[in-house]
């Protein structure tokens, strides 16, 4: 209970810092995604599957929200996609309730939204942990082997 006050807490403090809100239901994630991956096609050279698989990231939030409620999250997404292709407002997001058997609705109309504050801080928080893994990774696969040094001659050994 004392951690739903103190969320309740924080959630008013944030938005009267901030009261944007953005579409929630994993409807920004699948904008933000088709948006990206559409940059990566655009972009020429080995950054190009860079940009796409981290729009393809975007997708693991309607996804999960999909598997949750017993949806096939593979078909959810693709109506996720098809919407979003067909209408640019990017309010579609995935239906918890599944009430009308397509997995998807409009989640501005339903008031489903989030802080933008809050969405915008966990894509840059999430962004930073994945640079500083493949960072990591860089210095790994950059240092030589190293491993124990063999032992030196050892002047009681015999010359043979």
């Amino acid at each position: 209970v004392e951690r739903a006050v103190d969320d309740g807490v924080n959630v008013v403090k944030a938005i009267t810092r901030d009261p944007r809100l953005v579409p929630g239901a994993g409807a920004t994630e699948i904008q933000l995604s088709a948006r990206i991956q559409a940059q990566g096609e655009k972009t020429p050279g080995l950054s190009q599957y860079a940009i796409k698989k981290y729009g393809e990231a975007f997708e693991v939030i309607p996804r999960t929200l999909a598997e949750s409620c017993g949806l096939d999250a593979t078909e959810v997404l693709s109506k996720l996609y098809a919407a979003h292709h067909k209408n640019e407002d990017g309010d579609t997001g995935v239906d918890v309730e599944n009430n009308d058997n397509t997995g998807t609705l409009d989640a501005n109309s339903e008031g489903i939204l989030d802080l933008l504050t809050s969405k915008s801080w966990a894509i840059k928080l999430a962004t930073e942990a994945a640079r500083t893994v493949l960072s990591v990774d860089q210095i790994i696969v950059a240092r030589q082997a190293g491993g124990p040094k063999p032992p030196g001659p050892n002047p009681n050994w015999d010359e043979d």
